[in-house]
């Protein structure tokens, strides 16, 4: 997206009880449970197991309860969308909804209020059109909230990722730590959907020295389980265009999904795509001059163990221009009718529907 730079908002933790319901319409049971607070350490969240534990036996539970997440309900998965990396900072909301600041788990209001004629408005952030939309089709949706850990196999963690079919990550701003690189690539390893957003080079918003393309790149290149896991890294480009260089194919989940095909992308600042050759990453969009290879690449998908990586390297498309007051944010999501297909369509194959 544009590089619109500002100051980082607060990033604060809450401790509370939540109960919500969600519509019988959708198959889901009311639901109760504690929401547990953390503290931010030294700015990083921290990657926890049960120390007891065997690798062996953590990675076994957190599969086991990965796949009962997945299929938690007849119809619905849940989707995580994290907070917890700067995803405030400056400029931006790439969240479900923010409160006075404050980025809640749980949006508000509830979402077992919205029909098929909800509009996005109906939460206050950048995502929340992706996330209204994720309800109306039958799932369920969640920020992870600054200071919560990124964790996979830690059972006291209500929000474990082993708990959700889809990780989404948009723009992240601040490093992951070693613990929730592993946590990360483990959760798709076993069989999750992990949806990574970067922009364009040169878009540190909290000036901490690192932005989306060097994080996600650091993620891909120095972890613990396994290097290079999905066959692509993040080029330090910044481009501007729309393309309808889309891989020709009728049946390809993502561009000729349930959702609508896809014919055009938009990018207003954002960055490339480059495949490893030979690797398993499958190239979907192109820029408009380029022929469709390995470089110039604007969005893919990849598998990794069991597991299903989608990335788009712009954040502007599922921007739907609502965010905190004073912050300026633009209709991507609406200006190209291909970009809430493209989300969607990605949002259902990640979580294998």
């Amino acid at each position: 997206m544009e590089c619109r730079e500002g100051e980082a908002l607060a990033l604060r933790a809450q401790t509370h009880f939540f109960t919500f319901s969600i519509s019988m319409k959708h198959a889901f049971r009311s639901l109760a449970a504690p929401l547990l607070g953390f503290v931010l350490l030294a700015g990083c969240a921290r990657h926890e197991v049960n120390p007891s534990a065997t690798p062996a036996s953590v990675d076994n539970n957190a599969a086991s309860a990965l796949a009962n997440a997945a299929n938690a309900t007849a119809t619905g998965k849940k989707f995580l969308f994290d907070a917890s990396h700067a995803e405030t900072a400056g400029n931006a909301d790439w969240v479900l909804d923010v409160n006075g600041g404050v980025v809640p788990r749980f949006p508000t209001p509830a979402q077992s209020g919205i029909s098929s004629s909800t509009p996005e408005t109906y939460w206050t952030a950048a995502l929340s059109s992706w996330g209204v939309a994720l309800v109306k089709l039958g799932h369920s949706v969640e920020n992870l909230p600054p200071g919560t850990p990124i964790t996979y196999g830690n059972s006291a963690n209500p929000q474990d990722l082993s708990n959700y079919a889809v990780f989404v990550v948009d723009e992240p701003n601040t490093l992951f730590t070693s613990g929730e690189k592993s946590a990360i690539l483990n959760f798709v390893k076993n069989g999750g959907g992990l949806c990574m957003i970067s922009d364009h080079t040169i878009s540190d918003r909290n000036n901490d020295g690192f932005d989306s393309p060097a994080i996600w790149n650091d993620l891909m290149s120095n972890n613990t389980v396994q290097a290079n896991p999905f066959g692509y890294s993040i080029a330090l480009t910044n481009i501007s265009e729309t393309t309808s260089n889309v891989l020709a194919s009728t049946t390809n989940p993502i561009l000729r999904g349930s959702q609508g095909a896809v014919t055009q992308l938009k990018f207003s600042n954002g960055a490339t795509l480059t495949k490893t050759a030979g690797s398993q990453a499958q190239p979907l969009i192109w820029r408009g001059s380029s022929t469709q290879g390995n470089a110039n690449i604007m969005c893919a998908s990849s598998t990794f163990g069991t597991g299903r990586v989608f990335v788009i390297t712009d954040s502007s498309p599922a921007d739907d221009g609502t965010g905190s007051p004073g912050n300026n944010v633009f209709p991507g999501w609406t200006e190209v009718p291909s970009h809430a297909r493209l989300h969607l369509n990605a949002s259902l194959w990640l979580a294998k529907i």
